[in-house]
């Protein structure tokens, strides 16, 4: 059998060499082998693994050849199936090999066939990717804001005014702001709606909806007598708000400059939801922009003494412990107080003190944020991934009680260190989607795009980009986009800007030899690469295993590059 197999079985690898694409490296490994090899009293198998560094060895799957598990491709027993294994940087120059083996089913003998290499290396250009993904603790305005009205916003289905009652809806939090124990409370709420809802009340139902429930729960919940004040206003005037929510998007200029002079121009809303369609931007205006404006917003304005900033740490650190009651703080002075200290271990402990007693957004948020820093400092993998565990639990919670562009993006950015792909990528789309400052946007659009770098979407990402701003990460992602899709002259093009824009960067210089090593301009590659290990020696070493130099090894241009 061994020999048989030695001499006749078939693999291919696709692709070769192999490609670390995000924190994998996945392909598609098909074995073929003589229909004699499957018997049924002996069976063979075959061992996939990778080798690398001082003979490490990284088992990846085993191949077996028995009744039931493969399938017959032109009379030949055949299995295909796509693998993969995590990548480190010390993985870059392995090789991936197999190894048959033919087991007697009977008294479990073995025979092994000579192990024998199928790819060599790792390709790791798709990691030269940008991204920021940082985000940090909630602005904590407690001294400049404890007289400011909390705003807490509802969302409501197209031409629907019934408030949702699932998981992440507002209501809890709004309970909350109910059983509050305070003399006086005033409560303001405010209708929207989308230009493209049918009817003019369904913002002034919104309100009236809001209002009903709120006063349905004063009478249920609330034992304090305090006296509450309710009052509503209505913005059903959806061409305005339309307009600055324009203003505040994504879009690129030109297209937000055609929208806007649409909305100015003469004629009936139908007449303008007509021509917006025919815009490029009216899938973003569908998609991020109207379901943002089917809203309502209660404001709860509190006026509350504040304590000095010694009393406020020592009454949170007692609650903390649990040595004092929970009411002794409200929740904003409770977070506040965490802010008093630079200790993470400290602000941890305050901020789950705060998520015991106040339930709202602001604690699980900054909790979440305590945990995204104690991983960033953690140099143990699995005692990081487990603290970013911890940080998405808590961001959650503080999305379903804040859904909002800045509390999604950190979700996002969360999900996507913690490598939960799937789950950042439909995070990001939400925080698009709750609008917020040009500005903030763009980043959400850029760290996007660089995920769907990551999972392979090149044409989703440079769509992404479109709206991510003229920038370094943007030029950088746009270039990385190009020359995985092939289009070396686009790359070029987008590389160069971002060198504009950082002109002494290593990664877009290196990136830049890159392409002059894929398009055979031994001039390009020499200059780049020459500027990339003058900027940051550890390219050295890096261009030594990249096996995009391969071919220029013994070549002056790419020897003399290296010479620093």
């Amino acid at each position: 059998m061994v020999k048989q197999a030695e001499k006749h079985q078939f693999i291919s690898v696709e692709p070769s060499p192999l490609v670390a694409n995000g924190q994998q490296v996945t392909f598609d490994l098909k074995a073929q082998v003589p229909e004699k090899l499957v018997r049924e009293k002996e069976v063979y198998k075959l061992d996939i693994y990778y080798l690398y560094g001082d003979e490490k060895r990284e088992n990846i799957a085993t191949y077996n050849f028995d009744f039931g598990n493969f399938l017959y491709e032109n009379h030949t027993p055949t299995i295909t199936r796509q693998l993969s294994f995590p990548y480190e940087p010390a993985k870059t120059t392995g090789r991936l090999m197999v190894q048959g083996k033919a087991v007697d089913k009977e008294d479990g003998d073995m025979a092994y066939t000579k192990p024998k290499q199928v790819a060599i290396g790792l390709n790791t250009t798709p990691l030269l990717l940008v991204r920021n993904n940082k985000f940090t603790f909630a602005t904590d305005e407690f001294k400049e804001s404890v007289d400011q009205p909390t705003s807490l916003m509802f969302y409501f289905q197209e031409n629907k005014a019934d408030l949702d009652h699932y998981i992440g809806s507002n209501l809890p939090t709004l309970d909350q702001y109910v059983l509050d124990n305070v003399p006086t409370q005033k409560i303001k709420i405010i209708g929207y709606q989308s230009p493209d809802e049918k009817g003019a009340n369904i913002a002034a139902k919104r309100a009236k909806e809001l209002e009903t429930y709120y006063q349905k729960q004063l009478k249920t919940l609330d034992y304090s007598g305090k006296k509450v004040t309710i009052s509503t206003e209505v913005h059903n005037n959806g061409l305005d708000a339309l307009k600055e929510k324009v203003k505040a998007s994504a879009l690129p200029k030109l297209q937000i400059q055609q929208v806007l002079t649409i909305l100015s121009s003469e004629g009936n809303m139908n007449e303008k939801q007509l021509a917006l369609q025919q815009t490029e931007a009216f899938d973003y205006l569908q998609k991020y922009v109207y379901p943002s404006m089917r809203a309502a917003e209660v404001q709860v304005d509190y006026n509350r003494s504040r304590k000095p900033d010694y009393e406020l740490y020592v009454l949170a650190k007692q609650i903390a412990a649990e040595k004092a009651d929970a009411d002794a703080l409200t929740e904003e002075e409770l977070q506040y107080a965490a802010t008093l200290t630079p200790l993470l271990d400290e602000k941890r402990k305050l901020y789950e003190a705060a998520v015991k007693t106040t339930d709202k957004w602001p604690a699980y948020y900054n909790l979440g944020v305590v945990y995204k820093e104690m991983a960033e400092k953690d140099y143990r993998p699995k005692a990081k991934q487990a603290l970013l565990a911890k940080a998405i639990h808590n961001l959650t919670y503080a999305g379903f009680r804040n859904p909002s562009a800045k509390v999604y993006y950190s979700l996002a950015s969360a999900y996507h260190q913690h490598e939960d792909y799937m789950e950042a990528l439909q995070s990001y789309e939400y925080a698009i989607k709750q609008g917020g400052t040009p500005e903030q946007l763009q980043v959400i659009f850029a760290d996007k795009a660089a995920l769907e770098i990551q999972t392979g979407q090149y044409d989703e990402a440079i769509k992404s980009l479109r709206y991510a701003g003229d920038n370094y990460q943007t030029n950088m992602n746009l270039g990385l986009s190009y020359l995985l899709k092939e289009n070396y002259e686009g790359a070029e093009g987008f590389y160069k800007k971002a060198l504009e824009q950082q002109p002494n960067d290593a990664l877009a210089s290196y990136s830049l030899a890159v392409v002059g090593a894929r398009t055979q301009n031994e001039q390009m590659l020499e200059e780049n690469l020459r500027r990339a290990v003058n900027a940051d020696s550890s390219y050295t070493q890096k261009a030594i295993d990249d096996l995009e130099f391969a071919a220029f090894r013994e070549k002056a241009a790419y020897k003399d590059a290296l010479i620093r």
